[in-house]
């Protein structure tokens, strides 16, 4: 009988939650505001652009790839939602537009990562720069403002003192880690990051998983502009400016192994909510945000070095019982 592979959470994701947890008890006992009602969701809806993007970032980046275009693309898609909005096309429509111009943005990636063989970074440093371009001839140097939103009661809307976009982000969540959990693309998924070769030589179709991996992300970048003209009410020039590190830090901080094949959306939950909440609290102390992002950047660091020290202890333990197995 066929097992199937169930990917539980590691030792990293409860690292990741009780490094969070610590970060919480810190931030409250410095800061009488950091524990109130505003603040708490003001947390929740600043993350909702970084928790829907990370879902694609986590999946990508098991698949043993990297996205640093996601920025980019969001701005991008924020711009088309925005003037479409201004135009009084039907929201519903609105959205299904926005969403495609993300996968479309997704796709370009794709064909370049499976197609042409071009290495992930490049190929995303690439298109970054494009749709930078792109997003510069847009705006031509001005903001986007004034224009009606689609779905604000969900962006900003709150419910029993509770966000909605935190209902919303759950049960996306749920859908995804269903996905790779119990679904034949997740286990394709964590085949492809584990060893490439093998799982083509199994009959896993390689490169339309990382074409689909990479339109999916461009799906939830584009969803993801929704929520963010709804809750921001303008699109800027710098838009997307630092959402990749964002991204990237929280699915690396949530244990989702950086050369694939290991993570979980479980994981990345808490990663954005960590990387969400070191934010504000560093706000909320009057610190200087560049600190933010030194932080975030020694956590990607450290990160990684567990990373590569965790595998080569696998590694060694994998020798070590093959040699035992060979004298006995």
């Amino acid at each position: 009988m066929k097992q199937k592979y169930i990917p539980l959470p590691g030792y990293r994701e409860y690292f990741t939650l009780i490094i969070l947890c610590a970060e919480f008890v810190l931030f409250a006992l410095l800061s009488n505001k950091f524990l109130t009602e505003q603040n708490v969701t003001q947390i929740i809806q600043n993350a909702s652009e970084i928790a829907i993007i990370s879902i694609g970032m986590t999946i990508v980046i098991i698949l043993g790839g990297i996205d640093i275009s996601v920025g980019s693309v969001l701005g991008v898609c924020a711009i088309v939602a925005a003037r479409l909005s201004a135009m009084g096309v039907n929201p519903i429509l609105v959205v299904v537009l926005t969403i495609c111009s993300g996968i479309v943005a997704g796709a370009a990636n794709g064909l370049l990562v499976s197609l042409l063989k071009v290495p992930e970074l490049i190929a995303t440093l690439a298109t970054m720069n494009f749709w930078r371009a792109i997003i510069f001839l847009m705006l031509g140097g001005s903001w986007l403002t004034g224009f009606p939103t689609v779905f604000n009661n969900i962006a900003s809307g709150i419910t029993f003192s509770i966000p909605n976009i935190l209902f919303f982000i759950l049960i996306l969540y749920f859908v995804f880690w269903f996905v790779l959990t119990y679904r034949p693309f997740g286990r394709h998924l964590y085949a492809i990051g584990t060893n490439m070769e093998a799982a083509r030589l199994n009959g896993i179709k390689v490169k339309k998983m990382k074409f689909a991996s990479y339109m999916l992300l461009g799906a939830l970048v584009g969803l993801s502009a929704i929520f963010y003209i709804d809750r921001m009410g303008t699109v800027e020039m710098t838009i997307g400016s630092d959402l990749a590190m964002q991204c990237i830090a929280a699915v690396v901080i949530g244990g989702t192994s950086i050369t694939g094949g290991r993570g979980s959306v479980v994981g990345t939950l808490a990663g954005v909510l960590f990387v969400a909440v070191m934010s504000n609290g560093i706000v909320l102390l009057g610190v200087p945000s560049l600190l933010d992002h030194a932080i975030v950047g020694s956590l990607i660091i450290i990160s990684i070095i567990i990373d590569v020290l965790l595998r080569k202890r696998i590694k060694k333990r994998r020798v070590e019982t093959k040699t035992r197995l060979t004298i006995s």
